[in-house]
C-alpha cells in the first residue's frame, strides 16, 4: 500500500470522525431544545393555574428541586415522570409535548406531531391527535424497544379509559394487579384509574396505537 493509499485511508476515517462527532452534537443540540420546550411548557400551565413548585412537586411525589431543573431544561424528564406532572396539573400528557409556543389548532399535520424519546427506556411516543386544552381524547403512537418497560404509570382521574391496539411486536401489559399479553394485531381496554405499565416481551421493536379517553377536567387550585 502507497502513501497515497495509506494518506486516503487516514483521511476518509477522519472525516468518518468528524460526520460522527457533528451528528452527535446535533441529537445533543435537539435534545437540550426539546427539553427546554417541554420545561418552558410546565412553567407556563402551572403558573396559569397558580400553582407553586412545592405543590406541584407535592402532587408529583417529587422533589422541588427535581420540577425546577425540569422546568429550567436542565434534564430531559421521563415519560413517566411527564405522566405525575400531567396529573398534577389535571392536563393531558401530550399538552406537556405541544411546546409553549404551539397553537391550539385542532389539525395536526405529520410534521408538527409532538414526538417525545424517554431517556431512560426509548419509548418513542408520537402524539397524533390535535392538542388542544379541553381535548378529552388523546391518540398516540408508541415505539418501545426490545426488552425495555415503560415504567409504571400514575393512576389517571376516575372515568379514564386507554385502548391499545398492537402494531408489530408483543407487549406485555400491566393495569393494578392484572397482566395481560398482546400480539400484533390485538387490542385492548382498560380503565386507566390505577397504576399501568407496558413492556416489550419480544425481540424486536413494539409499535402500538394508545387511544386515552379522558372525562372533563377540572382545574385544580
Amino acid at each position: 500500500m502507497g502513501p497515497k493509499s495509506t494518506g486516503a485511508i487516514a483521511l476518509g476515517t477522519a472525516l468518518a470522525v468528524v460526520r460522527k462527532a457533528t451528528g452527535l452534537a446535533s441529537n445533543a443540540s435537539n435534545a437540550l431544545k426539546v427539553a427546554q420546550s417541554i420545561g418552558s411548557t410546565i412553567r407556563a400551565t402551572r403558573q396559569v393555574q397558580q400553582i407553586t413548585l412545592s405543590d406541584l412537586a407535592k402532587r408529583a411525589g417529587v422533589s422541588k428541586s427535581v420540577v425546577s431543573r425540569i422546568e429550567a431544561g436542565l434534564t430531559s424528564p421521563t415519560a413517566v415522570m411527564l405522566a405525575k406532572l400531567a396529573e398534577g396539573m389535571t392536563v393531558s400528557l401530550s399538552s406537556l409535548l405541544r411546546g409553549e409556543n404551539g397553537p391550539p389548532v385542532h389539525i395536526q399535520l405529520a410534521a408538527e406531531q409532538p414526538i417525545y424519546t424517554d431517556p431512560k427506556t426509548g419509548l418513542i411516543r408520537r402524539t397524533l391527535s390535535p392538542v388542544s386544552p379541553d381535548a378529552t381524547v388523546e391518540i398516540v403512537h408508541n415505539s418501545l424497544p426490545a426488552r425495555k418497560s415503560t415504567g409504571k404509570f400514575p393512576a389517571h382521574a376516575l372515568g379514564t379509559h386507554e385502548h391499545i391496539v398492537v402494531q408489530a411486536g408483543k407487549i406485555e401489559v400491566a393495569v393494578g394487579k392484572r397482566v395481560f399479553v398482546l400480539a400484533a394485531g390485538d387490542a385492548a381496554q382498560f380503565a386507566a384509574d390505577s397504576e399501568h405499565s407496558v413492556r416489550n416481551a419480544g425481540t424486536k421493536k413494539a409499535e402500538w396505537i394508545l387511544v386515552i379517553h379522558s372525562p372533563p377536567r377540572v382545574t385544580k387550585r
